[in-house]
């Protein structure tokens, strides 16, 4: 069975160490673009917790794009790359 985005997604940030994690909420909080994530949805919250922010805020399939464009932005490029391979598997 084909997993959902929001596994996807949860498998990808649980795989981050704590320190990338912060850098990835933090450049989240941080993107000009709209829609914007707005600090209380994920100061302090788990990493399934962004990623339930990450669906509702952004949708499903553009949730996946923004995960990779930050996931590059902080140097996590291999799980950038295993989050694109997932998604299209």
């Amino acid at each position: 069975m084909p997993r959902s985005v929001k596994q996807l997604l949860a498998e990808t940030l649980e795989d981050l160490k704590e320190e990338s994690f912060q850098k990835f909420v933090f450049q989240l909080l941080d993107r000009s673009e709209e829609p914007r994530v707005r600090r209380c949805r994920v100061e302090g919250k788990s990493r399934l917790d962004v990623v339930d922010v990450l669906v509702s805020t952004f949708t499903e399939v553009k949730a996946v794009d923004v995960t990779e464009e930050i996931l590059r932005s902080i140097g996590c490029n291999q799980q950038a790359e295993e989050l694109s391979e997932l998604n299209w598997s």
